[in-house]
């Protein structure tokens, strides 16, 4: 039997008060204390925030079930990725065993990644995500620099990137414009479409998660098209012409670069980018201490089994040395297998399947705004919900208007705005799996529906893999990465001015 019902409602929401009043009080009891035995609902109570700070009292809706889930976690991670750099990791890597054991790492690396966030978005379903794990671990300057890195660099930089891709793909069926032109992000048509992309998903995620889960899903039809796309190609091709597979196949490991893999890896995790976004929407899951590391895991299973398997479809149709120097092997490979017509439908595919991965990092990044703002650790207008649809609208709008400004900026392109992007995102992965060792350390009985294993491997190589690719990004672009680790650091000043919080950490969890 359930501790509620061993209440009436009146008592019930009266206990649910005094949790919360004591947890802002640094005073949070057990569940035994309170109840005198252990609790699965009350155990939501405990992470879950309070829905009534704020001028709005409504909160996020709980309507996303599994199934949406996971296709949100691939919906967000297969966006251009794997259709455009395939070829710079086999440049990189330098032979084809090397370049499929690239992709098969960089798998890895997100896997680990996402053990991190299935423990602790399942023993803290909060839409927080990162910065309420670093809040709890690190404190609240530490919480507040994710937010402002998110709010400023991350969040922006990261819907520019996705933004200006999906019109690359799109302006050349449009207009008179060629894909492979080098100065194509600074067209202003192309810019156009990139801000018409923002905006238009922008407005109708205001609208509720569940339609936002419902335009994912949709999306989620053109990734499945293109790929059976680039199978079938890779099916014709060998049939047309085997002595191209044979010949990629011959000599797996000649040529290999050992000194080019950890680049051959870079590029390879840039299209794994989005393995945690499923803890912010972890107040928005039907069953979170369940769904949350499901979504993560099976996701991760599933992006990685898809990467590999379009590699090999390529690998099928295309020479390594045209493969090395492609720049659209998507649209390069279903061209040879089909023809022209084919390059056009696998453009527009991958277009949509871009679009959808916007959407996905749009509903995400309204969420972990709404949350902290509502807590009064960011703007307070960034915290209100829409009763009737249960969206962060303030906080969607705002994310909006801060990325189309980015996107117009005059020295916004695609090469920039990932550089304006990588140390400061790689930065917090580091930080929250270092998170996880303190929490496990500080909450030893918080109860955890997942725990990682094998611990601490996993949180440890993460580290190892943030600092290292942190440290490359120093030597090969030494002066974007010191302005986006500056711009974290600028967070320490501004909290302490104007967003410190002055009640203390919670310091015991049950």
């Amino acid at each position: 039997m359930s501790s509620r019902s061993l209440l009436s409602e009146e008592d019930y929401e009266e206990l649910l008060e005094e949790i919360h009043g004591r947890a802002r009080s640094n005073c949070l009891p057990s569940v035994k204390e309170l109840l005198g035995h252990e609790d699965e609902t009350l155990h939501d109570t405990l992470v879950e925030p309070d829905a009534e700070v704020g001028e709005h009292k409504a909160r996020l809706h709980r309507r996303l079930s599994f199934a949406d889930g996971t296709s949100f976690v691939v919906g967000v991670i297969v966006g251009s990725g794997i259709f455009a750099t395939p070829g710079q990791v086999l440049l990189n890597a330098g032979s084809v065993g090397l370049t499929l054991l690239a992709w098969l790492a960089a798998g890895v690396v997100a896997l680990f990644s996402s053990f991190i966030y299935a423990e602790l978005g399942s023993a803290i379903p909060h839409a927080g995500g990162d910065s309420e794990y670093l809040r709890l671990a690190f404190g609240y300057p530490w919480s507040f620099a994710f937010v402002y890195s998110m709010f400023f660099v991350i969040k922006t930089g990261g819907l520019g990137i996705v933004a200006i891709t999906f019109a690359r793909y799109l302006a050349p069926q449009i207009f008179s414009l060629s894909i492979t032109d080098p100065d194509l992000d600074s067209d202003v048509r192309v810019k156009a479409l990139a801000v018409l992309c923002i905006t238009s998903l922008t407005v109708f995620n205001c609208f509720g998660v569940h339609a936002g889960a419902w335009l994912q899903n949709l999306f989620s039809v053109s990734k499945a098209a293109l790929i059976t796309l680039l199978i079938s190609a890779a099916v014709m091709g060998v049939f047309q012409d085997p002595s191209i597979a044979v010949d990629n196949s011959r000599g797996l490991f000649e040529g290999s670069s050992l000194t080019g893999l950890g680049p051959a890896m870079i590029g390879a995790l840039w299209a794994f980018d989005g393995w945690n976004d499923i803890v912010f929407l972890s107040e928005e899951l039907k069953n979170p201490a369940r769904d949350v590391s499901r979504c993560a895991i099976y996701g991760i299973f599933g992006v990685v089994a898809i990467y590999i398997l379009v590699n090999i479809s390529y690998l099928c149709i295309i020479p390594a040395a045209a493969f090395k120097v492609s720049q659209v092997i998507a649209l390069d490979a279903a061209s040879r297998a089909f023809g022209p017509w084919a390059g056009t439908c696998a453009a527009l595919l991958t277009a949509a399947s871009v679009l959808g991965s916007c959407n996905g990092s749009i509903l995400v990044g309204g969420r972990y705004l709404y949350a902290t703002s509502r807590e009064g650790q960011f703007f307070s207008f960034l915290g209100r919900v829409s009763r009737k649809t249960g969206a962060p609208y303030p906080a969607l709008l705002t994310q909006g208007g801060l990325a189309c400004l980015v996107l117009l900026a005059p020295a916004a392109n695609l090469a920039s705005l990932i550089q304006y992007f990588g140390v400061a995102v790689w930065l917090f992965y580091g930080l929250t799996a270092a998170a996880l060792i303190k929490l496990r350390h500080d909450f030893p009985d918080l109860p955890r529906p997942y725990s990682v294993r094998p611990y601490p491997l996993v949180p440890l190589t993460i580290i190892a893999v943030a600092g290292y690719l942190i440290v490359t990004s120093f030597v090969e672009q030494p002066f974007p990465s010191l302005l986006s680790l500056a711009f974290v650091l600028s967070s320490v000043p501004v909290y302490y001015l104007f967003f410190r919080v002055q009640e203390p950490v919670v310091t015991r969890l049950s």
